[in-house]
């Protein structure tokens, strides 16, 4: 009788170790599917981007175990060799090209509720030429072609705003190439539109690396910086976008004929193609200039945007 009550307590508890052992399994499983369906199925290669890029915008941030484990590895093995990063389009030849500029701080504290037009810099380091600045060790650049457009558009009632986070600096802090500045820009824009909805104008401000003589015209005795639109049609509502392009070209084209250097499509291989502009039928990059204008060449002309893009966002151009 004894024999037999221990044969069924020794069956009980096996029972019961399997039943346990059913349970851990089924709950691991049960556990990680839902992690699964519900976290590593949506980290697609733009959502990792986005949350390394956005962590990195203030850092401050206190770290958390996400970005811990993330920063153990190396980012360009992270988005080539685990995430196929390959599969967004970058320029195959895209490099800095001629005179660099340092990162420099917005020099006004404006204060500017709902603004509707944005400026910012993929290449924020593409600098003019440095002589009328030698004395204060500054080298001219995009950046601060865009804090001189800002402001001359707040004078005119368009509420303007420039992007101040460091996209040099983003890029050097994860290793990534030169030719992934669109991506982390794209962060930076869509961030700026989540943070502020009244936005509808995108100005992405460049400079060219051609001669001098390509870049710079003379209207009344006065030296301005080209104008170039480039517009990327590598997206199916590409025309739209050209539209707008059109139409301030045109603008200017009436009172400047010289000024602009009309508009350049870009697509294929080899180029962005997209340059961001897939986010709204108003965002055009603006090429102002290049590498040997100065900065009074390029604020001369920086004047006569401003007033285009202002006819423009009242709808005076048509």
């Amino acid at each position: 009788m004894k024999k037999r009550l221990k044969a069924k307590r020794r069956l009980k508890l096996k029972y019961k170790i399997l039943f346990s052992f059913l349970i851990i399994v089924f709950t691991f499983f049960y556990a990680f599917q839902v992690l699964y369906d519900h976290f590593l199925v949506k980290l697609d290669n733009e959502s990792v981007i986005h949350h390394i890029v956005s962590y990195n915008l203030n850092t401050k941030k206190a770290p958390n175990l996400f970005y811990d484990i993330l920063n153990l590895n190396s980012t360009n093995f992270l988005l080539k060799y685990t995430l196929g990063i390959d599969s967004l389009k970058e320029e195959e030849s895209e490099e800095v090209s001629g005179i660099e500029a340092d990162y420099i701080e917005d020099p006004y504290t404006p204060t500017v509720t709902e603004p509707i037009l944005y400026i910012y810099n993929t290449h924020q380091t593409e600098g003019y030429q440095k002589s009328n600045n030698a004395s204060y060790n500054i080298t001219p650049s995009v950046l601060m072609a865009s804090y001189i457009l800002r402001e001359s558009l707040n004078d005119l009632g368009i509420p303007s705003m420039v992007e101040t986070n460091d996209i040099a600096e983003l890029l050097r802090i994860h290793s990534w190439k030169y030719s992934y500045s669109y991506a982390a820009s794209k962060i930076l824009l869509e961030d700026a539109m989540t943070k502020n909805p009244t936005l509808n104008y995108f100005i992405d401000l460049h400079r060219d690396s051609m001669s001098y003589e390509v870049t710079t015209t003379t209207i009344e005795n006065k030296k301005y910086a080209k104008i170039l639109f480039v517009i990327g049609k590598d997206h199916p509502n590409y025309e739209k976008n050209k539209q707008m392009a059109e139409t301030i070209d045109a603008y200017i084209k009436e009172k400047y004929p010289t000024l602009t250097r009309g508009i350049s499509l870009k697509g294929g291989s080899g180029v962005n193609g997209i340059y961001n502009q897939n986010l709204s039928p108003n965002a055009i990059l603006i090429e102002v200039g290049g590498q040997y204008n100065t900065i009074t060449e390029v604020n001369n002309t920086l004047t006569i945007l401003a007033d285009a893009l202002y006819q423009y966002v009242k709808g005076d151009t048509e």
